[in-house]
């Protein structure tokens, strides 16, 4: 569960980059799509390797526009098929070798719906592992100490619960043997 709403968050926050990007992005006469990147408000955008990329693909080449962030690198993404508006999920690996996790959505300049433009955000995913990670630890270690305490707190209820029927056994072992009445 906590695996899935951290996930869930990453989701949140790159949809919000892509619409932020998408919203940013304009087309020339030409169809061609022209970013002012300056008008992105994240700094990671403009910090190379910073675990935060964003990329434009069209007219069939990868890496149009691009986050200063990727520096000389591009994003990989998939081939599959995106109806407008649609936003994609895939999880890549990125600059560096790290996994990432990239939104895309497929935008059309206004009155050339033939020419798809893929604008695509990606996320580092480590600090995500990280923290599933960190939980992951502090969950068993808080399993554990509970597991110990339970099996105290078992043998202390044994213990006194049993403690009449110990001193009823003693007084039938006495009565058997004669010492008592």
């Amino acid at each position: 569960l906590f695996r899935a709403e951290i996930e869930r968050q990453l989701d949140d926050g790159l949809r919000q980059q892509l619409d932020q990007l998408t919203a940013r992005v304009e087309f020339d006469a030409q169809g061609r799509a022209v970013l002012d990147d300056a008008a992105l408000t994240d700094p990671r955008w403009r910090r190379p390797y910073s675990g935060l990329y964003w990329q434009v693909d069209g007219d069939g080449q990868r890496g149009v526009l691009r986050s200063r962030s990727l520096w000389d690198a591009t994003l990989d993404n998939a081939t599959d098929v995106l109806p407008d508006g649609a936003v994609h999920r895939h999880d890549v690996t990125g600059p560096q070798g790290a996994a990432l996790r990239v939104l895309e959505r497929a935008v059309y300049p206004a009155g050339q719906p033939q020419r798809v433009w893929r604008l695509l955000v990606a996320a580092d995913r480590s600090a995500s592992a990280q923290a599933v990670a960190r939980f992951g630890r502090v969950l068993a270690l808080s399993l554990g100490v509970m597991w110990c305490l339970l099996v105290a707190a078992a043998w202390a209820q044994v213990a006194v619960g049993l403690a009449p029927l110990r001193a009823l056994q003693g007084a039938v072992t006495a009565l058997r043997e004669g010492r008592a009445r």
